[in-house]
């Protein structure tokens, strides 16, 4: 193997001390090639890396500062004062009360109005208005969403209960896209069952509502 350096480099190397001449003539100039090479590839490394947080770094900490303003701490949430009245909410059967009610629009189309959400939720199930009435659940309006599912992920991350996911919980947590006629609309409910259970985080397609929520009538 030939250890001489290129002639291209002995001009370069003609120029440093006696001592450098020899260690870089005898090979040496294979090991501070390697030595350039290595640093190189760190710099590009690290410039990519420092690219790629400033892209994206940056958007979850948005997530996570939006998530802040939109976090619902359950057992915060206000309790019914009023005993259930002539109909019963269930989900799976298990009778619940709505304790927390979120809703956005998916698209520009569709105008969320705070005042009418009650009259919105009958359309989701018929007859949740006046759940909503009688419960008196917290009410969050949030902005437009950019999917359907990109909302349930973010509704099941910011509503926080104090059990451990997995572990019986009084606390069931259904989000979803329905339908105001054509126009979709982005609901979730936090609902809390008379007795703990595994029902856990139900993630819901529009034509899933009405086989998974029901009212009944009191017993």
């Amino acid at each position: 193997m030939d250890l001489n350096p290129p002639e291209s480099l002995k001009p370069f190397i003609d120029l440093l001390p006696a001592g450098a001449q020899d260690f870089l003539n005898s090979g040496g100039w294979l090991l501070v090639g390697a030595f350039l090479l290595l640093l190189v590839l760190f710099v590009c490394a690290w410039t990519v890396r420092a690219l790629f947080r400033a892209l994206f770094g940056r958007r979850a900490d948005e997530a996570i500062d939006s998530d802040a303003e939109f976090t619902e701490e359950l057992e915060n949430a206000p309790l019914p004062t009023v005993p259930p009245g002539d109909h019963v909410l269930t989900v799976y059967h298990v009778p619940v009360r709505m304790r927390v009610a979120v809703v956005a629009p998916l698209n520009r189309a569709l105008d969320v109005d705070p005042t009418a959400i009650e009259k919105m939720l009958d359309r989701v199930v018929p007859g949740l208005g006046e759940i909503a009435r009688r419960d008196r659940p917290k009410i969050r309006v949030w902005p437009q969403q950019l999917s359907h599912t990109g909302f349930a992920t973010a509704f099941h991350r910011r509503m926080r209960k104090a059990e451990p996911e997995n572990f019986p919980s009084r606390w069931i947590l259904v989000a979803g896209r329905a339908h105001m006629g054509v126009q979709p609309l982005l609901v979730g409910f936090a609902l809390w069952a008379d007795e703990p259970n595994t029902i856990g985080r139900l993630t819901l397609e529009p034509n899933k509502w009405l086989d998974v929520i029901r009212l009944r009538r009191n017993a």
